[in-house]
């Protein structure tokens, strides 16, 4: 974690190479569930994984994880041997696992 601000509220978080800035929701208001076809907002997040059986081993522990729902398991990307799989986080969020086919 880099900083956090419970008046803003917000916290940033960092590997070294990505930062990320997660904002709390107003939870005095109704939640809007995001459609990514009709709203402006994040679309996906994509994050590397270092192997295919890393990409597996993930997939496997989101498979298990309450509140998660996978669009799809890990499947060739256009053609691949990259592969990848799409998910979103009980908030909602959809995230993407790539595996570059490389390692």
């Amino acid at each position: 974690m880099l900083a956090r601000d419970d008046n803003y509220p917000r916290t940033t978080v960092s590997d070294g190479t990505c930062r990320l800035t997660l904002w709390q929701a107003d939870r005095s208001k109704p939640a809007i569930p995001f459609d990514r076809k009709t709203q402006i907002g994040l679309h996906h997040l994509a994050l590397e994984v270092g192997t295919e059986a890393e990409l597996n081993a993930s997939a496997a522990r989101i498979r298990e994880w309450p509140g998660v729902t996978i669009e799809f398991e890990p499947e060739p990307l256009a053609g691949g041997p990259r592969k990848h799989m799409m998910f979103a986080e009980p908030g909602g969020i959809r995230l993407e696992l790539i595996w570059t086919g490389t390692a």
